[in-house]
């Protein structure tokens, strides 16, 4: 079996607030596991207890990341974030993409789709994102009085 990683915790950049962080991380964590079932799914394991699996993860996925991006634009509204239409827009069209994969999967189990997205195009995006938008948000917040430890409910 060929298992891919999607990104490599150890690799990705810290931001200057800690429930940013720790949002990345759960979702490495959740996007990995997802990686390991397509992988499987790639190298034969198609019967549907896998398939299955995929799903139930490609869901968590989304359902962790709505109240994510949920929490980043309530801190960019909290700071008054001035790029904060651009962010919110980021996260927007990524939720709206992310929902158009899962209905590739459910639709026509469509691997290479999958594939390509979770081992290609979100972790050139997650990069691009957390290294522009996200650190700027944060940068942002933090100057202008936002605890770095402090959570947004």
């Amino acid at each position: 079996m060929t298992t891919k990683i999607t990104l490599d915790p150890e690799n990705i950049l810290l931001v200057d607030i800690d429930f940013m962080n720790s949002t990345h991380f759960e979702e490495l964590t959740i996007a990995n596991e997802l990686g390991e079932y397509v992988s499987q799914y790639q190298d034969g394991d198609t019967s549907e207890e896998n398939a299955a699996k995929i799903l139930e993860l490609l869901n968590k996925w989304l359902e962790h990341t709505i109240p994510h991006f949920e929490r980043e634009n309530q801190l960019m509204q909290e700071t008054s974030f001035p790029a904060y239409q651009v962010h919110a827009g980021e996260h927007e069209a990524a939720i709206e993409r992310f929902k158009a994969i899962i209905s590739a999967w459910e639709d026509n189990k469509d691997i290479e789709l999958i594939s390509d997205y979770i081992f290609t195009q979100w972790p050139n995006w997650f990069n691009a994102h957390v290294n522009s938008m996200d650190m700027m948000t944060a940068k942002f917040a933090v100057a202008n009085g936002f605890d770095p430890q402090a959570t947004v409910s």
